[in-house]
């Protein structure tokens, strides 16, 4: 009894620590914030959307987010706009996944 009152209680508090990430917790307005600043800071984005964060594990970040781009871009250079936005998050915020969607200005 008292061996499974020991694993119960730590089983307890394992879950407890780990619920947060369990349920998708999200990492802050500092990294949506950050993120965002590193998406427009390339050159040809007109403007970041849906951006969405969540830890998928104690360390790993799971960022999403939408890139508006000119509508008259070729699709080769909306692909090197989008990697270069995507290598640039995994470089200077701890995201370890980015997922970039490429979406076309509004006409005008």
């Amino acid at each position: 009894m008292v061996v499974a009152t020991i694993i119960a209680i730590n089983a307890l508090g394992l879950f407890r620590d780990n619920l947060s990430f369990l349920l998708g917790r999200s990492p802050g307005p500092e990294f949506l914030a950050r993120v965002e600043e590193v998406a427009r800071s390339v050159e040809g984005v007109l403007d970041v959307r849906e951006l969405r964060a969540e830890y998928v594990g104690p360390d790993v970040v799971h960022a999403g987010l939408h890139l508006v781009l000119p509508r008259d871009l070729p699709v080769e250079e909306a692909h090197r706009i989008a990697e270069t936005v995507r290598a640039r998050v995994h470089e200077e915020t701890d995201g370890h996944y980015c997922v970039i969607q490429v979406e076309p200005a509004a006409a005008t």
